[in-house]
């Protein structure tokens, strides 16, 4: 019995270790963060790397947000940034880099003597995100050292790839943030469960294996997506229902939610009752999305699934959108140096502290987020009922034998 009672309190130790063992995240010298747009997990996934998880985007998903929080460690309700427009005295207006209110990643890496180079397929997020960036990189602007950038998408895919080589070679950064449009615009166009959306997907994944083995043993890679992506087949057309129902209230599109303005009187049983409306957020809520801003709307509307608020016209150009909960849950991987293996459920706004971490950064920037916490990959679990069903089987003998 002494026997059996000291094999079980050794696998019984072994049971605690395996459980609560730590996952810690080490140094590196070099951060890639890969954000593929619009890369819904149902369509865009990755085998092989040490950390495979899952995040959730800020609301509303939609592009800018999402590059913004992954930047700076902030939700909207901080950085400023709503949706990838606002409205200016019932204008739509693209936001600029002076409206971000957060310290952006590119400022504390500057702060800490080390630089950071933002490329993107999209010349507006280029612009927005990338503004205080050691260097910029777009379609339309780049160095002179990069080749002309193809005007198919394919091929551009491959440009941004090669761009992030080339300059790397030339550069030295300690930081990279690159954005990959194509399963985005496809998406929208052709739907996220079409053929040619899984082929671009499959490009995208081709291309990050390829870059995965290429890296140096100093540099971590972590891929993401800003935002999800849902088939949708219907509109509702908010700005002209507002109009023909006599309303001075102003919408802005925002995808598969609306923000409303000026709200008048009448107007939130009105648009409940709308074909394709889900739900209308009022602002005590808002807090709860993280987009309780001074400029945050009057009510937020969001779509039933296949809906986005889109004028009729416009319709037949979109298979697929984004803006709602609906598309928040977006895929995580990471590998390389620094990145033990395991799993993590994290926030877009967890990414930034991370990159902190791996490069040792310092800075007093108060994030929303913090470092994600690594649990043991799921397919491990094997091994805890091994010596579970070990130490039950002993167990029984002593109970039962």
């Amino acid at each position: 019995m002494l026997k059996d009672m000291r094999v079980l309190a050794v696998f019984m130790i072994l049971l605690l270790v395996t459980v609560s063992a730590p996952y810690e995240f080490g140094h590196a010298s070099q951060v890639i963060l890969l954000v593929v747009d619009g890369g819904d997990p149902d369509v865009f996934s990755l085998e092989g790397f040490s950390i495979e998880g899952s995040s959730t985007a800020v609301f509303p998903p939609m592009t800018s947000p999402g590059h913004i929080s992954l930047l700076t460690g902030v939700y909207p309700s901080r950085h400023g940034i709503l949706a990838n427009e606002y409205n200016d005295e019932q204008k739509t207006r693209n936001y600029t880099p002076d409206m971000i209110e957060a310290t952006i990643l590119f400022e504390i890496l500057k702060e800490n003597g080390k630089k950071g180079i933002f490329i993107s397929g999209k010349k507006g997020l280029a612009a927005l995100a990338g503004a205080r960036a050691n260097l910029t990189v777009a379609p339309e602007f780049h160095p002179v050292y990069l080749r002309d950038p193809p005007q198919d998408p394919e091929e551009l895919t491959r440009w941004l790839f090669e761009a992030l080589t080339e300059i790397d070679l030339r550069e030295h950064p300690d930081f990279f943030c690159i954005n990959i449009p194509i399963v985005d615009s496809v998406g929208h166009t052709y739907g996220p469960s079409s053929q040619e959306c899984k082929e671009a997907a499959q490009l995208v994944e081709d291309l990050i294996y390829s870059l995965r083995d290429s890296l140096d043993s100093e540099t971590a890679l972590i891929v993401t997506s800003d935002h999800g992506m849902s088939s949708v087949s219907k509109s509702v057309p908010i700005h002209a229902l507002l109009r023909d129902a006599g309303y001075a209230t102003w919408p802005l599109h925002v995808g598969r939610c609306a923000f409303l303005y000026d709200v008048e009187e009448g107007v939130r049983e009105y648009v409940s009752s709308l074909e394709g409306v889900d739900r209308v957020v009022e602002p005590e809520e808002y807090s709860a999305f993280h987009i309780n801003h001074r400029n945050a709307p009057d009510l937020i509307l969001l779509a039933k699934k296949g809906y986005l608020f889109i004028p009729e016209p416009l319709l037949q150009y979109y298979k697929g959108m984004h803006g709602s909960p609906d598309e928040q849950d977006v895929p995580l991987y990471m590998t390389g140096a620094g990145i033990p293996t395991g799993y993590v459920e994290c926030s877009q706004v967890d990414i930034t502290p991370l990159v902190v971490e791996l490069l040792g950064l310092e800075t007093d920037v108060k994030f929303d987020g913090s470092v994600p916490q690594i649990q043991e990959k799921k397919a491990q679990g094997y091994g805890i009922l091994v010596v579970a069903g070990v130490v039950f089987y002993i167990i029984g003998r002593r109970l039962w034998g």
